[in-house]
C-alpha cells in the first residue's frame, strides 16, 4: 500500500463581488483662528495626536452639538448647504476619486451665540428654516439660496370638508326653494356640432335659455366659484387657429369681411338663411350655392379620409406620449369635420327652400 495521503478538495466559495459606499462626510467650519491653527496640525501632528486634540460630539437630534479642539469648546449647529457638493481624492495630483456627495456642514460658533438659538421661534417651519444655509462655501456665493433657487409655488385648494359643507348648503337651499331650474352649459364649439339646425336658427329657445341662466345667477348664495374652481386662462378663451372656408359669398361681399372664427362664421350663415326666408334667391345665386355645396361636399370628403388614416395611426400606435399628440390632432380633425357638416346642412337648407 502506499504511504501517500490524499487530500480532499475543498469547494471553492463562490466569489462575492465587493460593493463599495461613499463615504459620508461633511464640513467642518470653526472660527478663523482655530481654524488656521487646525490646518498646522493637519500638516504637521499624526492622526493618534489629531484624535487627541479634536473630538465632536453631536445630540441625539443630530442638529446640535459641541466640539472640542485643544482648549476650546464651540457651540456647533448641523445646517443643510444649497445644494450638493461632491468630494474628490487624488494620489498623485493626476487622477482624481470621488469619495462623497457633501450637503451639510457643522458650523461652530463661540458659546456667547447659545441665547440667539434658544430664544428661535417654537413653530416648526422656522424650525426648518433655521437649519437652512443661504450661502455656498465661498464668498461668491453669499445668499445663493434666495438669488439662484426660486421658492417652490403652492397651489391654493380648498379642504375637502369645507367643499361637502358648502355642496350640503346648496342642496337644502334647492329642497327649500318653491321652483328650482338649472342648465348644463357647454362649450360653444361642441353646443354648435352637436345641436341640430332648428335649435340654431330658433331665436326663443336662446332667449329662454339665456333668462333661465340669468335666473340662476340671481339665486344670492354666497358660492365663489373662483375659488373652487379657479380662474380661467387666457389659453381657455381663445380660439384655435384653423383653416377656415368662407362658403357663402367671395371676397367682395360683406361676409367674406366678417369674422373668420367658428363661432362667427355659424352666425353669418344663419343669418343668410335668414335672409333668404324672406328675399328669394336669383338663379345666379342659386348656381352659386349649388357650386358652393359641391366644393364643401368634396373639402368634407376629405377631412374624413384624414380623420380615418389619423385613427388607424392611433390604433396601432404603442407610445403613450406620441399616442397623446395623434389623439389631439385627431380631435381636431374631427371638430372640422362637424363644422363642415353644420355649413353643409345650412346650405343645403337654402337651396331646399
Amino acid at each position: 500500500m502506499s504511504g501517500k495521503s490524499v487530500k480532499k478538495k475543498e469547494p471553492a466559495s463562490a466569489a462575492v463581488p465587493e460593493t463599495f459606499d461613499l463615504e459620508q462626510q461633511f464640513i467642518l467650519r470653526l472660527p478663523q483662528e482655530a481654524a488656521a491653527q487646525l490646518h498646522e496640525d493637519l500638516k504637521e501632528t499624526s492622526n493618534v495626536q489629531l484624535k487627541d486634540k479634536l473630538s465632536i460630539e453631536l445630540d441625539p437630534n443630530m442638529r446640535h452639538g459641541y466640539v472640542r479642539y485643544g482648549g476650546d469648546i464651540y457651540y456647533a449647529k448641523l445646517v443643510d448647504l444649497p445644494s450638493v457638493i461632491e468630494s474628490l481624492k487624488t494620489v498623485d495630483k493626476k487622477t482624481f476619486y470621488k469619495t462623497a456627495d457633501i450637503s451639510q456642514m457643522l458650523y461652530c460658533k463661540s458659546e456667547e451665540d447659545w441665547i440667539k438659538d434658544e430664544n428661535d421661534s417654537p413653530r416648526k417651519k422656522d424650525k426648518d428654516k433655521k437649519y437652512a444655509w443661504n450661502h455656498g462655501i465661498t464668498p461668491s456665493l453669499k445668499n445663493v439660496r434666495k438669488r439662484r433657487f426660486r421658492k417652490t409655488l403652492k397651489k391654493k385648494y380648498m379642504d375637502q370638508p369645507e367643499v361637502e359643507k358648502e355642496v350640503r348648503r346648496l342642496f337644502r337651499y334647492d329642497s327649500d326653494a318653491i321652483d328650482v331650474k338649472f342648465e348644463i352649459i357647454v362649450d360653444d364649439e361642441k353646443c354648435l356640432s352637436d345641436s341640430g339646425m332648428s335649435q340654431t336658427l330658433d331665436p326663443s329657445a336662446s332667449a329662454s335659455n339665456s333668462q333661465t341662466h340669468l335666473a340662476r345667477m340671481d339665486t344670492g348664495t354666497s358660492l365663489d366659484v373662483a375659488s373652487f374652481f379657479g380662474e380661467l386662462s387666457s389659453s381657455e378663451e381663445e380660439d384655435d387657429d384653423e383653416k377656415d372656408v368662407n362658403i357663402m359669398d367671395s371676397g367682395e361681399d360683406d361676409m367674406s369681411r366678417g369674422p373668420t372664427t367658428p363661432r362667427g362664421r355659424m352666425a353669418a350663415l344663419d343669418r343668410a338663411v335668414s335672409d333668404s326666408q324672406e328675399v328669394g334667391m336669383t338663379d345666379n345665386e342659386t348656381a352659386e350655392l349649388q357650386e358652393k355645396l359641391k366644393e364643401l361636399v368634396k373639402q368634407l370628403d376629405e377631412i374624413r379620409e384624414r380623420r380615418s388614416q389619423e385613427e388607424d395611426q392611433v390604433a396601432t400606435q404603442e407610445d403613450d406620449m406620441l399616442k397623446s399628440v395623434m389623439q389631439e390632432r385627431l380631435n381636431k380633425i374631427v371638430q372640422e369635420e362637424n363644422e363642415k357638416e353644420r355649413e353643409l346642412e345650412i346650405l343645403s337648407a337654402m337651396l331646399n327652400q
